[in-house]
């Protein structure tokens, strides 16, 4: 009992120790900053009480990742069809031919990664973003490490193909905005 409840310290503090990059991963599914923080709070609480089933301390970020994948899934099940206003074009003052601030660039990917498959945005984000490694990913996701780097070579592949469409779309039609009628 004694040294269950000393792991159990043990993990909780290395647990909370890697909440802003769980929050990271999280938005980076989300791209919303409540949702993402209540994903982290459902995953860390229930890998809190569920110590006992993690077999492998090592694997604990992978572990919580899993949990709160699972989180999420879960909420997208419960979410009805809804409009995003991400969706639409509101005026901008800015002027086209200026570069995008890396602010626009990081909406932009975000927005690309929001557009892939769950699969595989899941794979570029837990690789690319988190820093995890192949069987860190296969662990978490529950899948092979050869299925981890197809998947991630096919998002990288196709993460380019959405941004470059994007560029393409912002050259192509600058003036596609709304504009205010008085």
């Amino acid at each position: 009992m004694f040294k269950s409840r000393l792991r159990n310290q043990k993990l909780t503090r290395e647990l909370c120790a890697h909440r802003n990059r769980f929050y990271k991963l999280a938005y980076s599914w989300t791209g919303d900053a409540m949702l993402a923080d209540d994903l982290v709070q459902d995953a860390m609480q229930k890998a809190f009480v569920s110590f006992s089933s993690l077999k492998d301390d090592t694997k604990l970020n992978a572990w919580t990742c899993r949990i709160m994948l699972n989180c999420y899934r879960d909420w997208l099940r419960r979410q009805k069809e809804t409009q995003d206003i991400d969706d639409y074009d509101f005026a901008d003052e800015a002027d086209p031919g200026q570069h995008l601030s890396a602010q626009d660039t990081s909406r932009m990917v975000r927005q690309c990664i929001a557009r892939m498959s769950e699969k595989h945005r899941n794979v570029i984000t837990l690789v690319d973003l988190m820093e995890f490694s192949y069987e860190e990913v296969s662990h978490a996701l529950d899948i092979p490490i050869g299925t981890v780097m197809s998947r991630l070579c096919r998002a990288r592949i196709k993460l380019k193909q959405l941004v470059e469409k994007q560029n393409t779309d912002l050259t192509i039609h600058p003036s596609r905005t709304l504009r205010s009628v008085k």
